[in-house]
């Protein structure tokens, strides 16, 4: 194999930190020009990237974002990944037609995976440089108070923040994450076909992996996360404030 297959299948999440590690700005910019050359449906580029590294902006952002606030806070930098149609409406004014993405699922699905895509180019280029990452989706719980802090527009969603720093060999205790069995979720030539025992031999690998953050096994922390639909209400409100529904 190569070194970038290597890299891909050794990640995994670091979420202890050196603060006071910043990145440097060619570096930077090196991670942030390859996540701008990340795939997008029809070149479309549906999404923004915000840049925190300033120190001020970054522990605002920190304070308010719950049990992410460490991570956070202890980066060399924070990004955040929006799906974003505000050079999209730019295009259709120049063009003299009428934007409207309200309602439109297709809209939300293309922004959202082009936005996930810059995301983990991102990612790569982070970790190829020696740094560790942690993508956080819980963000979004508190999407309206960091988008207040960084004077968010209309018709823009945060999907996920990007930490990324030098990694705390002394507090690091991540490890390679075992994924599921690979017939529960890759079929080849055919969609595949999961089944109950799958997912029991994936719980049991789970134990055995006892990872120190996880109180539940693999099933009841999801069985518990989307009965209770704890995102729903929050992202609802978000989608009807930027515009994306009505």
């Amino acid at each position: 194999m190569n070194a970038t297959i290597e890299l891909l299948k050794n990640h995994r999440t670091h979420r202890h930190f050196i603060k006071g590690k910043h990145i440097p700005i060619e570096e930077l910019t090196a991670i942030v020009d390859s996540a701008r050359q990340a795939p997008s449906w029809m070149n479309g580029q549906h999404y923004s990237i915000v840049v925190v590294d300033d120190e001020k902006i970054k522990t605002e952002i920190a304070e308010v974002s719950g049990v992410n606030k460490n991570h956070i806070y202890n980066s060399g930098a924070f990004l955040i990944f929006y799906a974003d149609f505000n050079n999209i409406k730019l295009a259709c004014e120049l063009e003299g037609v009428n934007f409207n993405i309200e309602n439109s699922y297709e809209a939300l699905i293309t922004a959202t995976t082009d936005a996930a895509l810059a995301m983990q180019n991102a990612v790569i280029s982070a970790e190829s440089l020696g740094y560790g990452t942690v993508c956080c989706g819980g963000i979004r719980f508190v999407s309206k108070k960091i988008s207040k802090i960084l004077n968010v527009p209309e018709n823009s969603f945060m999907v996920c923040g990007l930490s990324i720093g030098v990694v705390d060999t002394k507090l690091n205790v991540e490890k390679i994450k075992p994924r599921l069995p690979k017939d529960a979720n890759v079929g080849y030539n055919a969609f595949p076909t999961s089944n109950k025992e799958l997912i029991g031999e994936y719980v049991n690998t789970m134990i055995k992996f006892a990872e120190a953050r996880e109180t539940k096994t693999w099933t009841k922390k999801f069985a518990d996360f989307y009965g209770a639909k704890p995102l729903e209400m929050v992202t609802q409100e978000v989608l009807k404030e930027q515009k994306f529904i009505k």
